[in-house]
């Protein structure tokens, strides 16, 4: 009888696609460098969280900093991560799309342009 998934089953679907992700660029040969694999992986990784793995649904991704960071970083003139308590801190969704727009190579190549 068809029924929904325990935490625990889906925390297992979850980690279970990892490992299969962390198996399939290890042994990418069109990713020669380990710097290659490695974004390779943290591209399936995001978008496994984003939705876009066709073996899992996206999942909400949201700060959950600890109960003292606010006060903490203010006391220190820094800015504090929102609290998670609300959906609309949920940042997943375009994470894989956005990765390759932050490596720090590909913009310093860009600035030497």
């Amino acid at each position: 009888m068809p029924r929904e998934l325990t935490d625990d089953e889906v925390k297992e679907r979850f980690l279970r696609h990892i490992w299969t992700m962390i198996d399939y660029w290890a042994a990418e040969d069109r990713a020669p460098s380990s710097r290659e694999k490695l974004s390779g992986l943290a591209h399936s990784l995001l978008a496994a969280i984003d939705g876009c793995a066709m073996a899992l649904p996206g999942f909400m991704l949201a700060p959950d900093p600890h109960p003292d960071n606010k006060a903490y970083n203010r006391a220190h003139g820094e800015d504090w991560y929102p609290r998670a308590g609300d959906v609309k801190h949920d940042i997943a969704g375009g994470l894989c799309e956005r990765l390759y727009g932050f490596d720090p190579e590909r913009l310093s190549a860009l600035e030497r342009r």
